[in-house]
C-alpha cells in the first residue's frame, strides 16, 4: 500500500466524526481531488468499502479493523535484498519520483540505516549491465540513467514479478477443478491439426484458460449475453473450424454454447492462431464498437508512457476489447464473474495488478460503474498473459514473410513455416508487396525476410528465397541460416558484455594451482574481495560440483546452484601444465557467477562461449595466454573470425 494510503487510513482512525474533503486535505497536505482518488483506490484495492462517504464526509468503515488492515499490508512488505531493490526501483521509475529519502525507506521496509545502504550497494552491482546507478546523496537516492536504460530495468523487474503466473496448466487444473483440463487441451490441440494451423505452446495454454473460463460460466449458469448486433463469420474454412470446435465442447462439456459465446471463441482463436488478418481491427470494431477499440488502443499508449510496456500486439488487443465488452455488460447489470486466480495474482503479479487497477478506475469513472477485485484480476490477466507472451519470443529470430495473397496461399506458406521452424522464428509481420518493407524497416528489426516473389532493392537483413509450394526443399538452407543468425547474436552479445563480465582483478594463470579445490578456492577469494558473491557462493560451487563434475574435455565451468552473485562476474584461470579435476585434466577454467538480472544476455553469452572453447585449435591457444590482455585478443580474434 503506498505511503498517502496508510496517511490517510491512519489520521480517518483518529478521527471522531466524519472529514471533509477539505478538512482531509488541509490536514494531509494534499488537494481535494487527490483525497477523493486515494478513497477510491483503497476502496477499489481491497474488494470493500474500507472509507466510507456520506454528505458529512468521510470516515472508516467501523466494521473494517485497521490495525488487521495495516498488519496484513505489513506481511508483504519487501524481505529480501531483490524485493528491496525491486521496491526502490519502481517507486523510482513507476511513480516518477525524483529521489527517495533513505530515513521513509527504512520506515516503510522495517530495516536499519546501514541495511538500506548495502541494499542500494548491491544494487548498483546487481543492475550494472543495465547502465544505471542508484546514487545516495544528503540522505536521498536517486537513479542516473537513460530514459531507454530505465525502460530496460523496469521491464526486467516486471517479468520477473510476472514470472510464471499466469500460464501454468497446474494451475489451471487447481482453479477449475470442475474441468477436465487435460481433455480441454487435447480437443484444441487436434482441431488445429486438423485445420493445418499452428499453435506454439504459450498461444495453447493462453486459448485453455479463456475456454476454461467460458465452460465453468456456463456449467455454473451464467451464459455469454450481448447487447451489440451479431457479426457473421464470413469464411467457410473458420466457420467449420469453429462449428466443430463447439460441437466437441458443447458435448464433451454437457454445455450449451449460444451464437454470443461461439463468436467469441472464434474470436479468441483468431487473437492466438497464425492467420493474416489485415482487417482485424475493422472487423474487431463491427463486434465490440469503435468506442471499446478506441479505450483499448489508449489504454495500451498509457501503459506504455507509465510502465514501459509495450502491448499494442492485436494478440492482446483482440480479447482485451472482447473482454471489455463484456465486462461492461456484466458490470451495467450487476452481474460479476468470480476470478479463482485473482489472490494468487494480486500476490505474485503486484506490478501487473497495479495495471488492471490503473485501467479499472478509469473504466468505472467513466461508464460509472463499480468493478469488484475479481473482475481487475481477469483485467491483469490479460496483461500477464501478453507479458509472458513476449517474454517467451524474446529469443526467436525476428522474420517477414513477402508472399501476394492469392488462394490463401499467404496464410498457408505461414503455417507450414512456423510448423517446422515455430520454436526459432518470430513472424512479425506478412505482406504482400515490396512496397511494404519500406515502413516496416522504420518500424520493426527482422533479422530474415522469407520472400516468394524476386525483389528489385537489396536490404540489410538476410533474404531466403522460398517456394509456396515446396518449401521442403528449402528446409537445410533455412536451418544453417537459423544456426547462424543465433551464432552471430551470440558472438555480439558476447562483444558488447566483455569487459562488464570480465576483469584483469578475476584473472589468473599458470599459477601453482594443481587441484580442482585450490582453483575453486582461489577465485571465489577474489569475487569476494569486491563483493560481487556473498558468504554462501563458495559452498553452493561445491555443492554444484560435488552433484556431478563441470568438467567437459579440457575446460571446467564450476558454478553455484543458484544465481545468487551480486553483480554476474566471470573469473579465469589458465593453467598450461594442467590441474586435476576428477578424471579429468583441465587447461581453462570458467567460475561463473550470476546474477539473474543478467540471465538472458548470460545465456547468449555463455552458449557462445562454449562454441569458442569447443574448437581444439582455441584451447591450445588459451594454454599460451600469459596475460590478460592476450586472453582478451584471442576471444576477439574468434568473435570476429
Amino acid at each position: 500500500m503506498k505511503k498517502k494510503y496508510t496517511e490517510l487510513l491512519k489520521y480517518l482512525a483518529s478521527q471522531k466524526k466524519a472529514q471533509t474533503s477539505n478538512e482531509l486535505a488541509n490536514a494531509l497536505q494534499l488537494s481535494n481531488r487527490s483525497i477523493k482518488n486515494y478513497v477510491s483506490d483503497i476502496n477499489a484495492l481491497y474488494h470493500n468499502k474500507i472509507i466510507l462517504s456520506s454528505r458529512n464526509g468521510y470516515e472508516l468503515n467501523p466494521q473494517i479493523s485497521l490495525h488487521l488492515l495495516l498488519n496484513d499490508e505489513q506481511q508483504h512488505l519487501p524481505q529480501t535484498s531483490e524485493e528491496r531493490a525491486f521496491y526502490i526501483i519502481k517507486q523510482l521509475i513507476l511513480e516518477h519520483t525524483s529521489h527517495l529519502e533513505l530515513f521513509d525507506l527504512c520506515d516503510y521496509l522495517c530495516i536499519s540505516y546501514s541495511t538500506i545502504k548495502s541494499v542500494i550497494s548491491k544494487m548498483n552491482k546487481t543492475f550494472s549491465s543495465y547502465h544505471i546507478e542508484f546514487v545516495c546523496e544528503n540522505d536521498c537516492v536517486f537513479i542516473v540513467g537513460s530514459e531507454a536504460d530505465k525502460r530496460k530495468l523496469i521491464s526486467y523487474v516486471i517479468y520477473e514479478e510476472s514470472h510464471n503466473s499466469f500460464v501454468d496448466t497446474k494451475q489451471l487444473k487447481e482453479c477449475f477443478s470442475n474441468i477436465d483440463i487435460d481433455a480441454l487441451m487435447y480437443i484444441i490441440t487436434q482441431n488445429f491439426r486438423k485445420f493445418d494451423f499452428y499453435l506454439n505452446d504459450f498461444a495453447a495454454v493462453n486459448l485453455l484458460l479463456h475456454l476454461a473460463i467460458i465452460i465453468d460460466r456456463e456449467q455454473t449458469g451464467n451464459p455469454l449475453q450481448s447487447s451489440e448486433k451479431y457479426y457473421e463469420i464470413q469464411n467457410d474454412n473458420e466457420f467449420a473450424f469453429v462449428n466443430i470446435l463447439c460441437t466437441q465442447l458443447e458435448e464433451s462439456f454437457h454445455i450449451c454454447l449460444n451464437k454470443y459465446e461461439r463468436f467469441e471463441i472464434y474470436m479468441l482463436i483468431k487473437a492466438n492462431a497464425n492467420y493474416s488478418l489485415p482487417s482485424t481491427q475493422e472487423e474487431l470494431k463491427k463486434v465490440v464498437g469503435e468506442e471499446i477499440v478506441g479505450l483499448t488502443l489508449s489504454y495500451v499508449e498509457q501503459i506504455n508512457s507509465l510502465y514501459m510496456i509495450d502491448l499494442s500486439d492485436p494478440s492482446f488487443i483482440t480479447p482485451f476489447c472482447l473482454h471489455l465488452k463484456n465486462l461492461l455488460f456484466r458490470a451495467k447489470l450487476n452481474r460479476y464473474t468470480s476470478n479463482p486466480m485473482a489472490e494468487s495474482i494480486k500476490l505474485n503479479s503486484p506490478i501487473v495488478f497495479d495495471i488492471a487497477i490503473f485501467i479499472g478506475l478509469q473504466l468505472m469513472e467513466k461508464f460509472h460503474i463499480t468493478l469488484n477485485e475479481d473482475e481487475m484480476a481477469f483485467l491483469a490477466l490479460h496483461i500477464g498473459a501478453e507479458i509472458e507472451r513476449q517474454n517467451q519470443s524474446r529469443s526467436k529470430v525476428a522474420a517477414i514473410l513477402l508472399c501476394p495473397d492469392y488462394r490463401n496461399i499467404c496464410v498457408s506458406l505461414l503455417n507450414k513455416l512456423l510448423l517446422n521452424f515455430g520454436n526459432q522464428i518470430k513472424i512479425l509481420k506478412t505482406i504482400h508487396h515490396e512496397a511494404e518493407l519500406e515502413e516496416i524497416q522504420q518500424e520493426e528489426k527482422p533479422q530474415i525476410l522469407f520472400t516468394t516473389i524476386p525483389l528489385h532493392n537489396r536490404y540489410s537483413y538476410k533474404v531466403i528465397e522460398i517456394s509456396p509450394f515446396n518449401l521442403q526443399s528449402k528446409f537445410d538452407f533455412i536451418q544453417d541460416t537459423l544456426f547462424t543468425i543465433q551464432n552471430e547474436y551470440q558472438n555480439n552479445k558476447l562483444r558488447q558484455n566483455f569487459h562488464h563480465f570480465f576483469e584483469s582483478d578475476l584473472f589468473i594463470t599458470n599459477a601453482s594451482l594443481s587441484s580442482r579445490d585450490q582453483v575453486i578456492t582461489c577465485l571465489c577469494d577474489k569475487l569476494s574481495i569486491k563483493n560481487y558473491v556473498d558468504s554462501n557462493f563458495e559452498q553452493n560451487v561445491y555443492k554444484r560440483e560435488n552433484a556431478a563434475t563441470t568438467a567437459f574435455g579440457n575446460i571446467a565451468i564450476p558454478h553455484s546452484i543458484q544465481m545468487d552473485a551480486v553483480k554476474t562476474s566471470i573469473a579465469v584461470a589458465i593453467s598450461k601444465k594442467g590441474i586435476q579435476w576428477g578424471t579429468n585434466t583441465v587447461h581453462l577454467v570458467l567460475l561463473l557467477a550470476i546474477n539473474k538480472a543478467d540471465k538472458r544476455t548470460f545465456r547468449a553469452l555463455y552458449e557462445s562461449l562454449i562454441a569458442i572453447f569447443s574448437e581444439e585449435s582455441v584451447l591450445q591457444e588459451v594454454r599460451n595466454c600469459d596475460s590478460f590482455e592476450t586472453f582478451k585478443s584471442l576471444i576477439y580474434s574468434q568473435i570476429n573470425a
